[in-house]
């Protein structure tokens, strides 16, 4: 990372635009997180049914990070999302980072940054150029992994970069 610049990136849905957008991502990443979250969508909703809706909107936030395989790392969220129309899909938000414990406090800072885009009704543009700050998370990944975390730290946590079964648990926890 030059001169310490974080660099964000964002894929799925924001109510500010009417279909999918992404910024920072190549095409083979974005495809990627595109099939992903796709196939866990579909997984989800088989699962839930008539009651994938309400789960959808209560959902909780996953925190992740994760290594490139080079030294970077990079802390976001994936969180319950739609287009301006309605249409439901994740959003995935992140930062890279220099290291595991960075990627953590960004991916905290994530929450709380995507939390006022959504509120003051952000476009992806903002998002991305919107200042970022670490914020503190009780939990201590050692690498690439997902986390539900409460206030206590973790209350479910996943290994690797796009786990089976995510969209499917945040709907399970939904209160």
């Amino acid at each position: 990372m030059p001169d310490g610049a974080v660099i964000r990136y964002l894929f799925g849905k924001l109510p500010a635009h009417g279909d999918f957008v992404s910024r920072g991502l190549d095409t083979s990443v974005r495809d990627e997180l595109d099939r992903w979250l796709t196939a866990e969508m579909e997984r989800a909703q088989a699962v839930w049914e008539g009651a994938f809706d309400w789960r959808y909107e209560a959902a909780p936030v996953w925190h992740f990070v994760d290594e490139d395989g080079n030294g970077g790392w990079s802390g976001g969220i994936l969180c319950a999302s739609a287009d301006r129309v309605g249409r439901r899909f994740p959003l995935i938000f992140a930062a890279s980072a220099p290291d595991c414990a960075a990627a953590v406090s960004l991916s905290a800072g994530c929450l709380v940054l995507v939390g006022q885009g959504f509120a003051e009704g952000w476009d992806a543009d903002c998002m991305v150029e919107a200042p970022l700050a670490p914020e503190s998370l009780p939990w201590q990944p050692k690498g690439a992994s997902w986390a539900l975390v409460g206030e206590d730290g973790p209350v479910v946590e996943y290994q690797g970069r796009t786990p089976t079964g995510v969209i499917e648990r945040m709907l399970e926890m939904a209160a």
